[in-house]
């Protein structure tokens, strides 16, 4: 299997890529989690209906970075439709305020929609403005954008104001340095108004990533386009839960501490479902533990028996340490866990097809692809980023 890292602008070299010619487009792009306003927005939306698929509004995002500015537009998915093979899909992740601008700018490329996935996860930290502190401190200081309030841990939530943040006055490049000490600048006593709205906040804990899938339309059947380009299915028995004859997989996948939770909420649920003999009887299939013959060998058909719990889901955690490559110190703000781009990868690209990811990152994608037995090619302009690929596919970093 072949590995092929492209330096240089997405645009750029998917331009100069054939047509049909990759079986699948995975990627984990920029959210565009900036603080545009709706009328900028609005704004990039007419000019891609009108024609201006390239148009990005200027702004800054996550963590300041600039290739955050937005979503990528239109231009970029007319591309992957492009260079995909009749029926071949597309797996795009997405913030959760962004989702809707992410799933529109694909369909306007030509994409059908055929899903959302969700990956779900119990550690997210909330970024939410302190609504009774900012009052008190701009009743105190003459407005909460003159009084800088570091941020600081406050029980479940944090404060951030002032000139770096955004409108909630959370967030901003030097969020993180206005001012020596941690607590100098959070006010302790509320004002009337302060105590009046204490406990409202701005935002919610993060604990999702939406996923848009999507597939290049096709005339004719699923069976005859599968036959000539051995694309337009999604390999079920390869993302079954459980292994070979385990459950169907679902749109919606976990890490353990959102297993917990439901577990929590349903814990009479059982972590097997039942399987019919061919003879009525019954047997349970152990979650994780596969079954001693194959389905076929012993007649035997699927019926799920339980009524809920977390093993009907695919567990993933966040990325760990081992999977963050470094490069004199530096990494990536952004990393997916290896063993989720495997399962996504598996679940879009035929067995030994090319999977091409536009925005390769540390090239999570990639080392899943090659692990998979996969051909990926991988795009990214960043030159740290290729630095950390290169890393990562060097020493494997977080091979199973």
């Amino acid at each position: 299997m072949t590995t092929d890292v492209r330096p240089g602008d997405c645009l750029d070299v998917l331009r100069a890529m054939p047509d049909e010619s990759v079986d699948a487009v995975v990627c984990d792009p920029p959210y565009g989690l900036s603080n545009l306003r709706p009328d900028a927005i609005s704004a990039a939306l007419v000019a891609w209906a009108n024609g201006d698929r390239e148009r990005v509004p200027d702004a800054r995002g996550f963590m300041g970075r600039a290739w955050d500015a937005f979503v990528p537009p239109p231009a970029v998915w007319d591309e992957c439709l492009r260079v995909l093979k009749p029926g071949g899909h597309l797996v795009a992740f997405a913030g959760a305020r962004t989702y809707d601008l992410m799933g529109l700018s694909v369909r306007l490329a030509g994409f059908e929609i055929r899903d959302g996935l969700q990956w779900l996860y119990g550690s997210g930290m909330p970024k939410s403005l302190n609504v009774g502190k900012a009052i008190t401190a701009t009743e105190k200081h003459g407005g909460a954008n003159s009084v800088r309030i570091r941020k600081a841990r406050l029980g479940d939530d944090y404060t951030t104001t002032g000139r770096a943040g955004n409108r909630d006055g959370v967030g901003g490049p030097d969020a993180n340095r206005l001012g020596d000490d941690p607590t100098r600048y959070v006010e302790t006593e509320l004002t009337e108004n302060g105590e009046r709205w204490s406990g409202f906040g701005t935002a919610l804990k993060p604990a999702h990533e939406p996923m848009v899938l999507a597939r290049k339309p096709f005339r004719g059947t699923v069976a005859r386009n599968v036959l000539a380009h051995g694309t337009g299915g999604l390999n079920i028995d390869a993302t079954r839960v459980g292994g070979e004859g385990g459950r169907w997989p679902a749109n919606v996948i976990l890490d353990e501490h959102a297993a917990a939770v439901l577990d929590e909420q349903a814990p009479s649920a059982g972590g097997g479902f039942g399987v019919r003999g061919s003879g009525g009887q019954s047997v349970i299939y152990d979650h994780g533990r596969g079954f001693a013959q194959s389905l076929k060998e012993t007649g035997q058909t699927v019926g799920y028996g339980d009524s809920g719990g977390a093993s009907r889901f695919f567990y993933c955690a966040k990325a760990p340490t081992s999977e963050r490559p470094k490069v004199d110190g530096q990494g990536w703000p952004t990393v997916k866990p290896l063993s989720l781009m495997r399962w996504v990868v598996r679940l879009i690209t035929p067995p030994g097809g090319t999977v091409l990811d536009p925005f390769a990152g540390t090239g999570t994608t990639l080392q899943a692809a090659e692990q998979e037995g996969m051909h990926a090619i991988g795009i990214e302009r960043d030159e740290l980023a290729l630095r950390l690929i290169a890393a990562r596919l060097s020493a494997s970093v977080g091979a199973a």
